[in-house]
């Protein structure tokens, strides 16, 4: 007989999609004394996870229908389709709820909490008002019913896990609950040390995958680093995996230093990006997303680790970021967009080489077995 625990969870994403997706199928592969069905919503059932599709997301389509449908959503009102996606998860034999608060995991998390009959843990890896509707236009008048229901969800569940130290503190502030700190795990033999002999001659190439928080800052990043090497001789040259902008987003005199390559799995972009000499992060420098900055914390971070080159971050120097990078000096901090500043931070980030150590150091601090640790706790329901 078996006597795991079983989980439901549910996310208003596709398992494979995002940095969500990454951090959550780490935890669960090294979870297997617990049993977690992955229940989810998006555009189409993905294969592997066929059985847990519940159907189409609600948010999304048409601009006037999605603000209305995430404005009833988000400000506790009457939902039909809330209503029909609590009904189903419901109706699944299980122990306890966990529960990812993008898009409509956020109200399913209190409506599942309202019925008092098992326990539901969330898991925040975006703040909705601070990250979500500051990030967007189409949502950013939405955040203070974000905000207030995002303080009615912590004030609710069981339990939740957060995604950084500033986001913990952050809700402690907001709800005077703790919530646990959990991030994707890395198994100790994925820390590999760049072979910098491969590095060729008279060129400089920079690394990055996944999104651009902003496009201006990231322009002006490219611009400073273009300027920079090629008054040294060097040719510079951007690589970019799975990015939302295009060619036409660039400036057409900065065009032919950066090359758009699409998505590739972690494993087939690692080898890729080991090639480079350092590697991009960023965040957004404007005021009006200091949350988001604050609170999140780069996915892509967990594959540079793994790369081991030097990161050279371009945000806010009380971001999670520059905690981050400076934590175990795996690279250096641009917080401004300064010309003579960005110069600095590029001569300084050709001096940085992350030992073998450091690497492992950074590990043990963000990805190792504390967060199976922590998330086999909640999931087990114990008190933290």
């Amino acid at each position: 007989m078996d006597n795991k625990r079983r989980i439901c969870l549910f996310t208003a994403h596709s398992p494979l999609t995002g940095g969500g997706g990454v951090i959550l199928r780490s935890l669960i592969q090294h979870l297997p004394d617990l049993s977690i069905t992955w229940y989810y919503t998006g555009n189409k059932a993905v294969p592997g996870y066929e059985s847990g599709y519940l159907g189409e997301a609600i948010m999304g389509g048409s601009f006037v229908n999605d603000v209305k449908e995430t404005y009833i959503m988000l400000a506790d009102h009457k939902s039909t389709k809330i209503n029909s996606l609590v009904t189903k998860l419901s109706a699944i034999d299980c122990d306890e709820y966990w529960i990812v608060s993008h898009n409509e995991g956020l109200r399913l998390a209190v409506e599942l909490s309202r019925q008092q009959n098992r326990p539901v843990h969330m898991t925040v890896h975006d703040d909705w008002a601070g990250a979500l509707c500051a990030r967007s236009i189409r949502y950013r008048f939405l955040a203070p019913q974000a905000k207030k229901m995002t303080i009615a969800a912590l004030k609710a569940v069981t339990s939740f896990d957060v995604v950084s130290t500033g986001m913990r503190d952050y809700y402690r502030r907001l709800t005077g609950r703790t919530g646990q700190i959990c991030h994707r795990f890395l198994p100790e033999d994925s820390i590999k040390k760049a072979d910098p002999e491969k590095l060729q001659q008279g060129k400089i190439t920079v690394g990055h995958i996944g999104s651009i928080y902003s496009r201006n800052d990231f322009v002006v990043f490219l611009s400073t680093f273009t300027e920079f090497f090629k008054a040294k001789g060097q040719e510079p040259l951007i690589k970019m995996w799975g990015c939302h902008l295009t060619i036409n987003d660039i400036p057409a005199a900065l065009r032919s230093y950066i090359f758009f390559y699409p998505t590739l799995p972690e494993e087939e972009v690692m080898p890729l990006l080991s090639t480079c000499d350092f590697l991009y992060a960023m965040y957004p420098l404007t005021k009006s997303l200091s949350v988001f900055s604050q609170t999140s914390l780069p996915t892509k971070l967990s594959s540079y680790l793994q790369v081991g080159l030097p990161v050279l971050g371009h945000g806010p120097a009380n971001s999670s970021l520059a905690e981050f990078l400076n934590a175990h000096n795996l690279g250096t901090m641009w917080c401004s967009n300064d010309k003579n500043d960005g110069f600095k931070s590029l001569e300084r980030i050709l001096t940085i080489d992350p030992t073998l150590k450091q690497l492992q150091a950074t590990r043990d601090a963000y990805f190792g077995e504390k967060n199976l640790t922590a998330m086999h706790k909640v999931l087990s329901n114990f008190k933290l």
